[in-house]
């Protein structure tokens, strides 16, 4: 699924349980770009993509990557100028019953999406803002906030 605007397009990638999820997600979508929207900073429009991958594909990218040889729930690649990849392992966002749990696709989106913004957590001021953002969009959303203060 594709979603465009002015500013940016994400790409997201994923099995057709993830095309009927964003299907019934739209609104939240649009809320999200609209989001995404206001924080760019480029004055080109970017591309973002979005794949949703397996535990074993994310734990070999996070060891290639980040030298780290361990499953993860998500993982940003910026590649300049506000656009880049996001993996998000598929385990962190399926239920039991194989379906896609709402509140935690848009917690990772918005966690990689920050990050891809040049939002990161490395010391405490800068958790502080990346949390209040994740919280502001969750909230934007209809969704729980991610964090508490």
């Amino acid at each position: 699924m594709r979603i465009s605007n002015k500013k940016f397009v994400i790409e997201i990638i994923g099995d057709k349980n993830l095309e009927q999820f964003l299907k019934s997600s739209k609104e939240k979508l649009k809320k999200l770009s609209e989001y995404f929207q206001t924080i760019h900073q480029a004055d080109h429009q970017t591309q973002l993509t979005i794949k949703i991958v397996s535990n074993e594909e994310i734990k070999s990218m996070n060891k290639k990557f980040k030298n780290k040889n361990k499953i993860t729930d998500v993982l940003s690649f910026p590649d300049g100028d506000f656009s880049g990849d996001i993996a998000i392992a598929d385990s962190y966002i399926l239920n039991r019953n194989k379906k896609i749990n709402e509140q935690n696709f848009f917690m990772l989106v918005s966690h990689g999406l920050h990050h891809l913004f040049g939002y990161h957590h490395y010391d405490k001021q800068s958790r502080s803002n990346m949390r209040f953002l994740e919280n502001t969009l969750m909230k934007l959303l209809g969704l729980k906030k991610v964090h508490e203060n």
